[in-house]
């Protein structure tokens, strides 16, 4: 029977992943924290992974400063420990979290899609139903428009080119008159 597991997404500690057995797990910025992440924006002892039967964990935030969310959804401070899915993205802090439930996973979709790169870590692949909480969250993400989709930027732009092309064979015929002359 494989383990539940989760795995840092984010920046330093990016990759790094806790194989999930014990009944119970505090996650913090302490040292006294089962799962240590030193990170300003997480409490010491921020949230606790509660095992609710074989694989199954819960999390309950535990009066955190900065909270902890599901999926972007927040859990009450102290409240009653919120069961997580196969695929889930936990937040404590500014960190996210990849929950990942190998036992679940062999009962969903066995398409699977390779969602992040872990650097040199290798990748991590989800099953379709597990990408829907992803998509979910990035879908509140606002996407900037780049510079070549900005059509007046383009204009202006090709408008300051030709001008100074135009100034430079200005100056260049310039420099060819004066020499003839």
């Amino acid at each position: 029977m494989a383990n539940a597991k989760i795995t840092i997404l984010s920046d330093k500690m990016r990759g790094t992943s806790f194989v999930l057995t014990n009944d119970e797990y505090s996650i913090g910025r302490s040292d006294s924290a089962d799962i240590c992440i030193p990170e300003p924006t997480i409490s010491g002892h921020h949230c606790t992974l509660i095992k609710m039967g074989d694989n199954e964990y819960a999390v309950r935030d535990e009066g955190s400063t900065n909270g902890s969310r599901i999926n972007g959804e927040k859990l009450e401070e102290n409240g009653e420990p919120v069961t997580l899915s196969n695929g889930d993205l936990l937040q404590v802090g500014n960190i996210e979290l990849l929950f990942e439930n190998a036992e679940s996973s062999r009962h969903e979709a066995t398409k699977t899609l390779t969602v992040i790169n872990l650097d040199d870590t290798g990748t991590v692949s989800l099953s379709q139903g597990a990408m829907a909480n992803l998509s979910k969250k990035n879908s509140k993400i606002k996407r900037s428009r780049s510079l070549r989709d900005n059509k007046k930027q383009n204009a202006i732009m090709i408008s300051l080119i030709v001008l100074i092309a135009l100034a430079a064979i200005g100056a260049l015929a310039y420099m060819v008159m004066s020499m003839k002359g």
